[in-house]
Parts: C-alpha cells; sequence; structure tokens
C-alpha cells in the first residue's frame, strides 16, 4: 500500500501535468500547416481573445513562477534521493530498496512534468510572436504590391487619354518607373513568402523536436 500511495500522483502534479497536455495541443494546432499566419493573426486579434489575455495576464506570469519553483523543486527531489539510492547500505532491506527507486521515480517524473510544462510554456509565446510577424509582413508586401499595380494602371490611363509628346514622354517615364517598382514589390513579396516558408519549416521542427523529447521523457518514466 506504501508503495501504491508513493507512486500516486498528488492534486498539484495533476494540475500541471493537465497544463502540459493542454500545452502540447496548442504547440500543434499553431504548428499546423494549412492554417496560415493570416488566419492566427485574426484570432490574435479578435477581441474575445485580447479580452481573455488581458484579464488572464497576471495569471500566465504566476504560472510561469509556480512552474519554475515546481522544477527546482523536482530537481532537489532528484538529487536527494539519488544520494539516499548511493550512499545507502549494501544490505538494506527489499522493502526499503523498493521505497527508494519508487520515490526517486516520482522525483524524476515531477521535473519531466514541470520542465516541459514550463518548456513548451516559453515555446507557445516564442511560435505566437513569429506567427504574427510573419503574417504582418505579408500584409505588407501584399499592400505595397497593390499600390503599385494601382499606380501603373492610373499611368497607363493618363497616358492613353494624352495626346502631347512632353506629356507623353513623361508618362512613360512614370509608367517605366512604376514597372520597376512593381518589380521590387513583386520581388519583397517572393521575398516574404519564402520566409514565411522557412518559419513554417522552423515550426514543423520545432514540432517534431517537442514530440520527440515527450517520447524520450516517456521512454524514461517508462524505465
Amino acid at each position: 500500500m506504501n508503495t501504491l500511495k508513493i507512486g500516486t500522483m498528488t492534486l498539484q502534479w495533476t494540475v500541471v501535468a493537465g497544463i502540459l497536455y493542454a500545452e502540447i495541443v496548442v504547440v500543434l494546432l499553431l504548428l499546423l500547416p494549412w492554417i496560415r499566419p493570416g488566419a492566427w493573426r485574426r484570432i490574435f486579434n479578435s477581441h474575445l481573445v485580447v479580452s481573455i489575455a488581458r484579464f488572464t495576464s497576471v495569471a500566465q506570469y504566476s504560472t510561469i513562477v509556480v512552474l519554475l519553483l515546481l522544477f527546482v523543486d523536482g530537481v532537489r527531489e532528484v538529487r536527494k534521493y539519488s544520494d539516499v539510492n548511493l550512499n545507502y547500505d549494501v544490505h538494506r532491506v527489499a522493502e526499503a530498496d523498493s521505497a527508494i527507486h519508487m520515490r526517486l521515480f516520482r522525483a524524476q517524473r515531477n521535473l519531466y512534468i514541470s520542465g516541459f510544462a514550463l518548456l513548451l510554456f516559453l515555446v507557445i509565446n516564442r511560435i505566437v510572436t513569429l506567427l504574427l510577424r510573419s503574417a504582418q509582413l505579408a500584409a505588407s508586401a501584399e499592400a505595397s504590391l497593390r499600390q503599385a499595380e494601382g499606380a501603373q494602371k492610373t499611368a497607363q490611363l493618363l497616358m492613353e487619354s494624352e495626346g502631347k509628346e512632353g506629356a507623353l514622354g513623361e508618362l512613360k517615364d512614370q509608367v517605366e518607373s512604376l514597372t520597376k517598382k512593381l518589380t521590387k514589390a513583386e520581388k519583397d513579396r517572393d521575398a516574404m513568402k519564402a520566409q514565411a516558408e522557412n518559419l513554417q519549416k522552423e515550426y514543423e521542427r520545432v514540432s517534431e523536436e517537442l514530440i520527440n523529447s515527450v517520447g524520450a521523457s516517456g521512454d524514461k518514466k517508462s524505465d
């Protein structure tokens, strides 16, 4: 019965484990390739999300502090029971040996849970920042492209309606200048799209590393 009690997860660690699972779900949602950064920007800037973020900002910082304290406590517990395990008498009884190993397992489990919860909290904030930046760059590129296209159309209409040679030459120069600006805007848009694709690849790489890390922690727990 004592061994079962030692291996049972307490309420606070059950809550931390729930936070960890929720963070994993959020990270996987943020890394979905078919949801574009512009869609995430509309979601993050919606009235509901902004209101929730305003009222939960204190709770978020409090959660970081609590997770950090639990992580430090987990490190302390692991070192404590590791030292007991190494310095224990060779002739210890089997029940005491089992109890020590169970306590060490619980301390390692709590360390992994709090550590990954804290890590994913920081990763989520970073991913959200990158998504918003990517959406802003894409919107800026599209706006510049539309402005250049509109200016080019206006110049072409003026050139068609104007019959004087001098005015025609000036309009041609304007068209050439606007064409160059349009070409530059298209190049900027392509560069921003390439940057967005690189960000998407980075999201996928982070997702794979997180999944591998969670899997590795699960293997260590099972050991």
